[in-house]
């Protein structure tokens, strides 16, 4: 059923009016109220990618650290617009237990991922226009490559609550540690305008464009 803001609570870091435009766009893809599917995530990120209208002014260009904010969150998924800088990367992770996708808007960013043999990786140079999905159990280490900044936007079902960090070994990958979600790389709301633009989601979260080829 689509989302309304009578039956899914949902909370935005983006300035009110930025805020209801989103929402309202996500409703008219009338997606599922329980965990999104890869490909549900996937049409989340292509659509709001394809309205720069709605976030482009909300970007901020931070050199000294990666900057992100929460465009809309519901307890079934979220959705990130991120700027990455020269040198600015995420470290090899995955997303604990939640399904991604992602979807380039400017600029390009370098995707290396763990193999399926868990212990090789691969690497796909992500340009403006490319997208995709991934599920729960991806590992990867997105970067800057091109771009002043590089933007993209994210999707996540459940939302976001942990990351697990992995160290890349001769053994395969080893989990090092696991961080909340709310360690915030990057400028808090606070400090980049960002603001809650809706009802307060009433329980926590669980813990044109180029064809989706592309691994994130």
């Amino acid at each position: 059923m689509p989302i309304t803001s009578s039956s899914r609570p949902w909370t935005s870091e983006a300035p009110p009016a930025e805020a209801a435009a989103v929402r309202q766009l996500l409703e008219h893809l009338s997606l599922a109220g329980a965990r999104l599917s890869e490909a549900e995530l996937d049409r989340v990120v292509v659509a709001v990618a394809g309205r720069p209208d709605l976030w482009e002014d909300l970007v901020v260009d931070d050199a000294d650290e990666r900057w992100w904010l929460v465009l809309y969150r519901t307890a079934n998924f979220d959705v990130r617009l991120m700027a990455w800088e020269t040198e600015q990367e995420t470290e090899w992770h995955d997303h604990g237990g939640s399904s991604g996708a992602q979807a380039v808007c400017a600029g390009s960013l370098r995707g290396d991922y763990r193999a399926a043999d868990h212990l090789g990786t691969e690497t796909r140079i992500l340009r403006a226009g490319a997208h995709g999905s991934f599920g729960p159990d991806h590992v990867h280490d997105v970067s800057h490559e091109v771009g002043h900044p590089a933007v993209s936007v994210h999707a996540y079902s459940p939302p976001l609550t942990v990351l697990t960090y992995y160290e890349q070994t001769a053994f395969g990958f080893v989990a090092k540690e696991i961080l909340p979600d709310d360690r915030r790389v990057g400028r808090p709301a606070a400090e980049t305008g960002g603001r809650t633009a809706g009802p307060a989601v009433d329980e926590p979260p669980p813990p044109r464009l180029a064809p989706a080829d592309a691994i994130l």
